[in-house]
């Protein structure tokens, strides 16, 4: 592909991706904040839906009878129980249960803000380098591994990089 071809290819736009984030809600109202919080991050360009099969254990409250009380001070916590991870809500803790969700969410992802630009920023593919934007440094590593056989920069997952990864950037890189 030429530089010219390429330049004129970012301009493209129109993403038909979709990202799925896995998290175990535990119960009704845990399930109900989550698929909110999830819905929120939704658009059109990039539909972000739940797995609840697998990914860490989300719940209100600690874990068990013999769960340690929470600090007064603290949202939430991770903790790892019988070698799972689980993010534990405190249900009279600093911060509306639904704003805690979100924030714990929001770093479970890596998202530098909840919002449906940071997700589709983060869960897209196109940040290759993980540094919270999509632009030309991403597009980079791409280039360099235009051709081989590798999952750096193959955002179709193909196991290649090629023409069909430089599309999907371009249609996610806004200049």
């Amino acid at each position: 592909m030429t530089r010219l071809a390429l330049l004129s290819a970012l301009g493209l736009a129109g993403l038909s991706e979709a990202a799925t984030v896995k998290f175990r809600p535990q119960g009704a109202e845990m399930t109900r904040l989550v698929q909110a919080a999830v819905a929120a991050l939704s658009t059109k360009e990039l539909p972000v839906t739940m797995d609840d099969t697998a990914g860490v254990i989300l719940s209100i409250g600690g874990s068990g009878p013999s769960a340690a009380p929470f600090n007064p001070d603290v949202a939430a916590r991770v903790v790892t129980v019988n070698g799972e991870r689980r993010i534990e809500f405190n249900p009279q803790g600093p911060l509306p249960l639904a704003e805690a969700v979100r924030q714990e969410l929001a770093r479970e992802l890596g998202l530098s803000a909840w919002t449906a630009a940071a997700a589709r920023t983060r869960l897209s593919g196109a940040d290759v380098n993980g540094d919270g934007k999509i632009d030309l440094a991403d597009l980079a590593i791409i280039m360099n591994n235009y051709g081989k056989a590798t999952t750096v920069g193959d955002l179709n997952q193909d196991r290649k990089v090629d023409d069909a990864d430089i599309r999907l950037f371009s249609e996610q890189y806004r200049p």
